[in-house]
């Protein structure tokens, strides 16, 4: 559709692909709440190396929100964790959509606003989108709610039409979908302008030395580094900054649609492929790509799911007893896969007994039955290779079976007609009126966000007195949770790269490196994947910024586990330790490396007397 065309904006779309960004963005945000937890003590309670104490010792803002603030122990955030884990889950199945995501959107907010200094670039995607699809329809297709919808509608017609799953489009007002585009769109805009004033980026010299980061990078990114022709990772350089640039451009152009929309997604697809196999940065490259899902036509997904299911022809079910799990395999499936045989019933039949027929003459049960029926879905493949576990069955046939006897459903009676979906006056004046407030909203914090980027990513003193942000509006936008800044490797990339380390010495002069336990060697640690990545983060801002509330705490914590949970005796106890950043300076291309240099973060001990 034409991008200047008034229904392009404000006309109706297929909520189709949202249902399927639902399911993606929440399996990501419950693997980031099961990460979360065995981080809950160290960043996120009062034992950790982020206490509250340090956070309103100045360095955390009054116009913030935050439940964990309320959370001084481990444990509460552990349980805090857990129930995300939990409403993470249920939006994935789509069960009380609208609810979870509000309540995620409130969780991920706490989260973040409780301890910022461990958020990389992917947490701001994740807190924005996790805004904006507040705005959304995301449980329309492929959901609990879609299919507590359908067993509604049959209790009231008692028509069994109304249980299956229809071919008809499911809509959606248009408007917010384009501004959750439109946000992730500007993500790759100020991006591009945050790197302008950086001589790397204008030289093509970046990846060169983005690659030299070795607490970011992957194996891969060191073997790139060091096979790779200078003029390759130049060219590179400058297609980031094309993809960047250029991003918003054709995802929004008028013309040529689909075609421009395409080569924009492909082209930012091999450029996070890229990012993803050389740099180890959580959850970057994996959360922009399962973004670009709200832009897929409808039509894209229909056809990557008739790609990916199994084509085994039409079936047939005997009609089963009310109690029977069987009616929501029934509710789950369409008329045109799987017809009813109304002219015979089964009674008790159990998880393996019941039986399904093609329409070729096949007659299957057990788990053949299980597999052809499975076959009807988009995740076929995946369902039978579940399902060929008899554990498996039996607990989908006894859940199945609990959720039908919930429902009561009443006995169908075939002859009536379906019920009407017709809008009455008043419905059609309630939509156009939550049309219009929609539209408000949304547009309201857009513009607020793109203010807040303008003045946040332009490197020009004369923007605070042409286009000054009022601080009303800073403020909400900071509230809300749209703070943002996309400055990753902007404009420069960083030229020194390492990590903290800390020499303790004990009152018997045994000196180690308390967080390894070993002697202080030229040696990083490095991770990968996995909850520790976060630690990085930390690093890093640890080792720029003068954070001194949280270097004490960290100094702290180490005196208290040694001194009081070890309750070393006297003479053998930590006296004094220093938090120290081992690093390299990045070298120029040609030249040799650097060597190692330390600089001392901060001094700690931990009795009076042995104050230095």
């Amino acid at each position: 559709m034409n991008t200047l065309h008034a229904k392009y904006w404000f006309g109706r779309v297929d909520s189709r692909p949202l249902s399927v960004f639902r399911i993606f963005f929440a399996g990501l945000l419950l693997k980031n709440a099961i990460y979360s937890i065995p981080l809950a003590t160290a960043f996120y309670s009062d034992a950790g190396y982020v206490p509250r104490s340090a956070l309103w010792d100045g360095l955390a803002r009054t116009d913030r929100f935050s439940i964990m603030d309320a959370m001084p122990y481990s444990w509460m955030a552990i349980v805090f964790f857990s129930i995300w884990a939990g409403v993470a889950l249920s939006l994935l199945v789509g069960n009380r959509t609208k609810l979870m995501a509000i309540v995620n959107f409130v969780i991920v907010l706490s989260v973040h606003e409780r301890n910022v200094y461990v958020l990389n670039g992917a947490d701001t995607v994740i807190r924005a989108l996790s805004f904006w699809m507040l705005f959304l329809p995301l449980g329309d297709y492929y959901s609990v709610d879609a299919l507590r919808k359908r067993l509604s509608l049959y209790r009231g017609s008692r028509n069994i039409k109304d249980l299956r799953a229809k071919d008809n489009v499911a809509t959606t007002f248009a408007f917010p979908l384009r501004i959750l585009q439109l946000q992730i769109a500007i993500i790759y805009l100020f991006s591009f302008i945050e790197k302008l004033p950086g001589d790397a980026w204008r030289t093509g010299d970046a990846i060169y030395y983005t690659l030299q980061l070795k607490s970011l990078t992957l194996p891969i990114g060191d073997i790139f580094l060091d096979i790779s022709p200078l003029w390759l990772m130049n060219g590179l350089s400058y297609f980031t900054l094309f993809v960047e640039v250029t991003f918003i451009i054709l995802v929004f152009f008028p013309f040529g649609q689909p075609v421009y929309k395409v080569l924009a997604l492909a082209m930012g697809m091999f450029l996070h492929l890229g990012i993803a196999l050389t740099m180890s940065i959580r959850d970057f490259s994996l959360v922009m790509i399962i973004s670009y899902i709200v832009f897929f036509d409808s039509s894209w997904i229909t056809a990557i799911g008739q790609k990916i299911r199994l084509n085994l022809g039409k079936s047939c079910l005997v009609l089963p007893s009310m109690n029977s799990p069987m009616w929501l395999l029934i509710a789950c499936t369409r008329e045109s896969d799987v017809d009813i045989d109304y002219n015979s019933s089964s009674n008790d039949i159990e998880y393996d007994t019941w039986a399904v027929s093609s329409e070729d003459g096949g007659f299957y049960t057990g788990l053949s039955a299980w597999n052809r029926l499975a076959s009807y879905f988009s995740v076929g493949k995946l369902v039978i290779w579940i399902l060929k576990f008899d554990a498996a069955r039996v607990l989908i046939w006894r859940l199945m079976g609990n959720w039908v006897r919930g429902m009561l459903l009443p006995s169908p009676e075939l002859e009536n007609k379906e019920l009407t979906n017709s809008r009455s006056g008043y419905d059609v004046w309630y939509s156009d009126i939550k049309q219009v407030n929609t539209f408000a909203l949304v547009s309201i914090f857009m513009v607020a966000t793109i203010w807040y980027n303008i003045n946040y990513s332009f490197d020009i003193d004369e923007l605070d007195i042409i286009l000054p942000i009022p601080a009303p509006v800073a403020n909400t936008v900071k509230f809300v949770g749209l703070w943002q800044r996309w400055n990753l490797f902007a404009p420069y990339p960083r030229t020194t790269d390492g990590w903290i380390v800390a020499p303790g010495k004990f009152e018997d002069n045994t000196t180690f490196d308390l967080r390894t336990g070993d002697p202080v060697v030229d040696d990083m640690q490095r991770w990968y994947w996995g909850p520790n990545v976060r630690w990085k983060k930390y690093e890093s801002n640890m080792s720029r910024k003068n954070y001194h509330p949280l270097k004490f705490a960290w100094g702290a914590r180490y005196c208290r586990y040694y001194n009081v949970q070890l309750d070393m005796d006297k003479g053998k106890r930590l006296a004094t330790l220093e938090l120290q950043y081992r690093y390299r300076r990045s070298h120029e291309p040609g030249s040799e490396l650097n060597p190692y240099e330390t600089r001392v973060l901060w001094k700690h001990w931990c009795y009076p007397e042995y104050k230095y």
